[in-house]
């Protein structure tokens, strides 16, 4: 399923316009990461104790298992912003097929607009053809994206709480 979606991986690149699609950790790689890094350094307020140590060989490892589930948004050609999830049976619910989001993000000269709630949507019809039924996402809350999250029809269901120990 994850391989019809990548078909779609060069299509639309040379035009103008932002577009989402699925695309493979191995091939954005060298793309990804230094937009990771700067991902953590904006969000870094609440844990700048903690460094980033990006464990490509377990992200390769799930991106070959089928789950790991990349969706993009281009604008022009370059890579502006992505989310990543982790698909799979939840150990609580084995029988249906979850999405737990690791990591979303979108370049803030890029956040105008609805390009945020599209990458959402795609990410959602995208792990739909992939079989998932439930998608878990959350937000830092110096940076509270909830009022999206509610425009998209989530709910709040739980607040993740976190402590260096």
């Amino acid at each position: 399923m994850i391989a019809a979606a990548l078909s779609m991986a060069t299509e639309g690149l040379t035009k103008p316009g932002t577009f989402y699609r699925v695309e493979r950790w191995k091939h954005l790689r060298a793309e990804m990461l230094p937009l990771l890094v700067r991902h953590w350094r904006e969000v870094a307020l609440n844990h700048a104790d903690v460094p980033l140590d990006i464990d490509e060989k377990r992200y390769a490892e799930l991106d070959e298992a089928g789950a790991l589930h990349i969706v993009t948004a281009r604008r022009d050609g370059l890579l502006i912003g992505y989310h990543v999830a982790i698909v799979g049976p939840h150990l609580h619910y084995a029988s249906t097929v979850h999405g737990i989001t690791d990591v979303y993000w979108i370049a803030p000269e890029c956040r105008h607009g609805v390009t945020a709630m599209r990458l959402f949507q795609a990410v959602e019809r995208e792990l739909k053809k992939v079989g998932v039924r439930k998608l878990f996402t959350a937000t830092k809350l110096h940076l509270d994206q909830g009022a999206l999250f509610e425009r998209l029809g989530y709910r709040p269901v739980e607040r993740l709480y976190a402590k260096l120990i």
